[in-house]
């Protein structure tokens, strides 16, 4: 089976992760995998590297007032799947999904769309509605397709919709421990430090400032506790960035808090952290709590959407907002090593049962197989789903 992924993600992390771990699984397979992206990063160079044909197309949404420009943009990437035979569209983002159905029509091929993000009505109506219906919607937790049920009724039959939770790829995610001392050593972490990680863009939902605070707070009691945060700034978020270093320059933290910038390798920053925190008002999965606990980080996070959901009885979880509760639930782990490392097992162990990306592959390979099974002029020979995790 031939499938074309479109991601609007030209980075290694988010969105891309499960998207990599499929590509690699899936090729053992017999599921062929191309790959259309907006544009050139760090996503290409690692398509290039595991000889995974791409194109890259700006994927422009289709405008009343220029029609050409998303329409021949389409028919380019089209003819590319047509010469490649493939069988079904799958977005990786439901960004790409308003210039992804019109690919599907040229080529005449099911589409599938993942919802990444908390979505709209009104877009749920133009991207979605009549004709525009895809043939599967994946949402990425239990959560997000409630919070979002209200916006797609009406747009999406229910017996089209799916969730599919993501996933790690567990045989090369979460294994170079080895890492965490080189790590801590280049960030200038001291033997008896304990440090708390947090990865997030610098964005206003990700409620940095809560973070920082947390970082103060803590190390005023216990001076050995120490602030990492990983993460790039979105532009338009600038100010964001901007009122956090304050912040940061007010609490005079000093070499207490250190912000790493974008981290495409987000692995060995895992590993180096003591305890992860998540301070996200909303997720819509929690992709990077989701690593952490595959790197066996104990976690202590915010609601926050779909993290409790992830978390389950992994780890702690406090109401969103809830700072003081967030900070007596980390003074609990600070100087109780034990507790962390149990945490850190049930972590990984959950991710292994639950977040796996072996598992949600072969519920979407299904998922493809049923689709193209009503479409036998489209369908394709029948894929193995007898793979390791």
């Amino acid at each position: 089976m031939r499938v074309l992924y479109l991601t609007a993600n030209p980075n290694l992390g988010s969105t891309a992760r499960t998207l990599q771990a499929w590509l690699l699984l899936g090729h053992k397979s017999g599921l062929e995998a191309y790959v259309g992206v907006q544009k050139h990063g760090a996503l290409t160079d690692w398509l290039e590297t595991h000889r995974i044909p791409y194109q890259v197309n700006p994927m422009p949404w289709f405008d009343k007032k220029n029609p050409f420009k998303s329409l021949r943009q389409a028919c380019k990437l089209a003819r590319w799947a047509r010469r490649a035979k493939v069988d079904l569209v799958h977005c990786n983002e439901h960004d790409v999904y308003p210039f992804g159905i019109f690919v599907a029509r040229l080529t005449r091929c099911p589409i599938v769309c993942h919802v990444r993000f908390e979505i709209a009505e009104g877009f749920c109506r133009w991207a979605f509605g009549k004709w525009k219906q895809p043939d599967a919607l994946l949402w990425t937790s239990q959560q997000q397709r409630y919070d979002c049920a209200a916006a797609i009724n009406g747009n999406v039959a229910q017996d089209r919709q799916r969730v599919i939770h993501l996933g790690l790829d567990l045989t090369k995610f979460g294994k170079c421990h080895e890492t965490r001392e080189a790590t801590r050593k280049q960030w200038g972490i001291r033997p008896n430090e304990i440090v708390l990680g947090n990865a997030s863009a610098l964005r206003p939902v990700k409620r940095i400032e809560d973070f920082v605070e947390l970082v103060r707070l803590l190390s005023q009691r216990w001076p050995e506790v120490v602030g990492v945060l990983a993460g790039p700034v979105i532009p338009g978020d600038e100010g964001y960035r901007d009122t956090i270093l304050q912040q940061i320059e007010r609490a005079a933290l000093g070499r207490q808090f250190r912000w790493l910038g974008n981290m495409d390798h987000i692995e060995p920053f895992h590993h180096a952290v003591d305890i992860y925190v998540s301070t996200s008002a909303y997720e819509t999965f929690g992709m990077s709590v989701c690593e952490a606990m595959a790197c066996r980080r104990p976690v202590v996070a915010y609601r926050g959407g779909s993290v409790h959901e992830v978390v389950g009885d992994a780890g702690l979880i406090v109401e969103t907002g809830d700072l003081p509760a967030l900070a007596a639930a980390l003074k609990g782990l600070v100087r109780c090593p034990e507790r962390c490392e149990e945490l850190g097992q049930l972590g990984q162990q959950r991710v292994a049962e639950h977040f796996n990306a072996a598992n949600s592959l072969r519920q979407v390979m299904r998922l493809y197989e049923s689709i193209l099974a009503d479409r036998p002029f489209k369908g394709g020979p029948q894929l193995s789903t007898n793979f390791s995790p």
